[in-house]
């Protein structure tokens, strides 16, 4: 089955169409992270979001992974999400 999953990706791979834009490292810790970053008011800084965050009662990865995020301020939580590394914009 394993063969035929492999041949599927392969066969995808040569048509033709639009590129794909983002990579997706972790998809449930991606997800978890954007929703715990709704409710946010944008333009916010790293203090305003991490705060936010824990204060959320939220898994302690996200909140590690939030902790090394570039200390700026992020116009929406996309920047956030691609700021962790989970999700790369191509």
């Amino acid at each position: 089955m394993n063969n035929d999953y492999t041949s599927t990706e392969n066969r995808q791979e040569d048509i033709s169409g639009q590129k794909k834009e983002v990579d997706v490292k972790d998809y449930p810790s991606a997800i978890e992270l954007a929703d715990s970053l709704k409710g946010i008011n944008y333009p916010a800084d790293k203090n305003t979001i991490v705060n936010s965050v824990i204060g959320r009662n939220t898994d302690k990865r996200i909140s590690e992974l939030l902790g090394q995020i570039e200390d700026k301020t992020y116009n929406n939580a996309s920047e956030v999400v691609s700021a962790t590394g989970l999700v790369e914009r191509q």
